[in-house]
């Protein structure tokens, strides 16, 4: 479970986070929504020591991310908006095992996890291909199996769809419930699209840092929605 307990964080002493109290459960997938600037993309980063709270804590399976923070990293995959920012390697195969390698992985080891990660996204055709000559949508499955390469219990997706078009985003949509429901990957999606919502058993709705909903999608009401700027 990763645990966020009283959580305060703030940039030149404005708070950006205001006593963020969230549970998100091993199994489950939780919607984090909220307007622009809500605080969303900074709670997430907390989740696996991305970024440490000025006051109070993060757990990750009962580990602070203050005093083991590589530790919540392995556990806790990221893939950020920009998730060609995570592409180092020019060639797909090498990218993918990038992370293994850095934990001194052998070859033999190292190729079938990748081979492993690239079949599970569909994407083993792509193996020797150069990075840059790829589509959006190639691109970020690339991202996303060098995260799942190293095994995480939790993946957090960023605002995943912003820059893909409609196939792409109904794509990565189905991986993650797959990844969720049949790989039991904890899942956590950070959105402002009300529709991305419905693979999601529980919602947490943010609105200038500060927590107005926090629980089961079928609680989520449209009064809450406008409260936080994501309604007509």
């Amino acid at each position: 479970m990763i645990s966020v307990k009283n959580v305060y964080f703030g940039y030149e002493e404005e708070f950006v986070l205001k006593d963020i109290n969230v549970e998100i459960k091993e199994g489950t997938f939780t919607a984090i929504i909220g307007a622009n600037g809500s605080g969303k993309t900074t709670l997430a980063k907390h989740f696996n020591g991305l970024i440490m709270p000025d006051k109070g804590s993060v757990l990750v399976d009962g580990m602070e991310t203050k005093k083991d923070s590589m530790n919540a990293r392995k556990k806790v995959g990221f893939v950020f908006q920009n998730f060609e920012d995570q592409l180092v390697y020019s060639v797909v195969e090498e990218d993918v095992g990038f992370g293994l390698e850095n934990l001194g992985y052998g070859y033999d080891k190292l190729k079938c996890v990748v081979d492993e990660a690239l079949e599970k996204m569909r994407i083993s055709h792509l193996a020797k291909q150069n990075v840059n000559s790829l589509s959006q949508g190639q691109k970020q499955l690339v991202a996303l199996a060098g995260i799942l390469a190293m095994k995480p219990k939790y993946i957090v997706f960023d605002e995943p769809t912003t820059n893909l078009d409609e196939k792409n985003k109904k794509n990565i949509l189905n991986i993650m419930k797959e990844l969720n429901k049949k790989d039991k990957v904890t899942i956590v999606l950070i959105t402002n699209v009300l529709g991305e919502m419905k693979y999601a058993d529980n919602v947490v709705v943010l609105k200038k840092g500060a927590v107005i909903f926090n629980g089961k999608k079928s609680r989520l009401n449209k009064k809450i929605i406008k409260e936080a700027g994501l309604g007509d």
